[in-house]
């Protein structure tokens, strides 16, 4: 220290660029790191759809692959496989499942014969409850003409239960030497044999009867003291009807407005008992008139412009 003044003294200031000992300036920490070299972008390929030939090649496989679908579509090789897989699989189901078929049991059956129901329910003892398809067999039973519903339910452990509706025959349609139960919708329901009490079902003739056997039905509802008497009912002409009666009288309606001439004929029949009387043929197929035959008589029931015949009773 001199004269007041402090000065240090071995020490020197820092300087901004340090050098090493040969005059070169000093490498810092980060300077030392390997600098990683940038990944040169590769530049963007082109769409599929812009590649020609590739596109052309997806489009000719997807088009044999259709191609070879549709052959085997068309020569039932799908169709086979799918059965050959459903009876592989059905074996299966039977050959693992402890409930076995054994019994099947049908309420409600009148008309419809033990092997048609068989037939349809396509079913045989031994057969897995679980691998019967219940919705098919149902389908196959209502295709029946006498099945007008069914149900078919699994009763375990070896039950198969079986409830069928069955149309009701309402008439029998002679047809030639052919006959033929009708319902009341007019379907005809073919059978092996008569069902209990067709003697007492009414009798249809005539062609196309079947089809209008409801207006019949609705027709008779009118006059139930008429139609307890009727036993045949004969479609003449596919535009109106003859009706038999069960004491052999036949009574002509007319085409048009058949229920005022039942009507009419049920008052006759009350106030003059006509329908017990020697007449065999009761002519109404005219509104204001009314044509009589007696039983027996050769000659049949005159024309309607004929008055000669008219019978006042």
């Amino acid at each position: 220290m001199r004269g007041g003044r402090y000065e240090v003294v071995g020490m020197k200031a820092p300087t901004r660029n340090p050098t090493s000992s040969g005059g070169a300036p000093r490498r810092r920490d980060y300077d030392r790191r390997r600098k990683k070299k940038r990944a040169t972008p590769r530049k963007p390929g082109r769409p599929l759809w812009r590649r020609p030939v590739l596109l052309g090649l997806i489009v000719l496989l997807l088009g044999l692959g259709g191609s070879g679908g549709w052959v085997a579509w068309r020569q039932g090789w799908i169709a086979e496989a799918q059965e050959h897989l459903a009876e592989v699989s059905h074996r299966v189901v039977t050959a693992l499942t402890p409930f076995k078929l054994a019994d099947v049991t049908v309420e409600g059956r009148d008309y419809v014969t033990r092997e048609a129901i068989l037939a349809a329910l396509n079913v045989k003892a031994g057969d897995s409850l679980l691998g019967i398809d219940l919705q098919a067999a149902r389908h196959r039973l209502e295709a029946i003409d006498w099945v007008a519903s069914a149900t078919v339910e699994r009763r375990l452990p070896d039950t198969l239960y079986v409830t069928l509706k069955e149309r009701r025959a309402v008439a029998i349609w002679q047809n030639g030497n052919e006959y033929t139960l009708i319902d009341q919708n007019g379907r005809t329901v073919r059978a092996s044999r008569m069902p209990p009490g067709a003697d007492t079902l009414l009798l249809l003739g005539g062609k196309g009867a079947p089809e209008h056997v409801g207006d019949l039905l609705l027709l008779l509802a009118y006059e139930p003291a008429i139609a307890k008497q009727v036993r045949a009912a004969v479609w003449v002409g596919q535009r109106r009807w003859n009706l038999i009666l069960k004491n052999e009288v036949e009574v002509r309606l007319p085409e048009e407005d058949a229920v005022a001439a039942l009507q009419r004929l049920t008052k006759l029949d009350n106030d003059y008992k006509l329908l017990s009387r020697e007449f065999g043929v009761v002519d109404l197929r005219l509104p204001d008139k009314l044509y009589l035959k007696k039983r027996g008589s050769a000659d049949d029931a005159p024309p309607a412009a004929n008055k000669t015949a008219q019978s006042k009773v």
